[in-house]
């Protein structure tokens, strides 16, 4: 029966092996999927890509329905970061030991 260290040796040279294998093979299938783009006129929206913004245009924030300014959101939760207790889903990720920053509205 192999050690732990042979088997660690033998994933992390697979994993080599992959990383090879996908980089050899990446330029083809990007190749093919240019070739099928044009073939069939496809579009950033045929394929469900969003444009990207413009530089000159301004991100909107997010608001909760109440109008608050939402500066974090879990699911359907928002908080607006604002004065006056904290809700309880942000009190319990606090006491979980989380970052509420993980849960910003960018």
């Amino acid at each position: 029966m192999p050690s732990i260290d042979e088997i660690r040796a033998q994933i992390q040279a697979l994993q080599k092996q992959e990383r090879e294998i996908l980089l050899k093979e990446k330029d083809a299938v990007i190749s093919q999927i240019k070739k099928q783009i044009a073939e069939y006129n496809l579009t950033a929206s045929n394929l469900g890509f969003t444009a990207k913004k413009s530089a000159g245009s301004q991100k909107t924030k997010a608001t909760s329905s109440s109008g608050k300014l939402t500066k974090y959101k879990k699911g359907d939760e928002t908080w607006s970061g604002g004065r006056g207790p904290k809700p309880k889903w942000v009190k319990a990720v606090l006491d979980a030991g989380e970052d509420i920053e993980k849960y910003k509205v960018n």
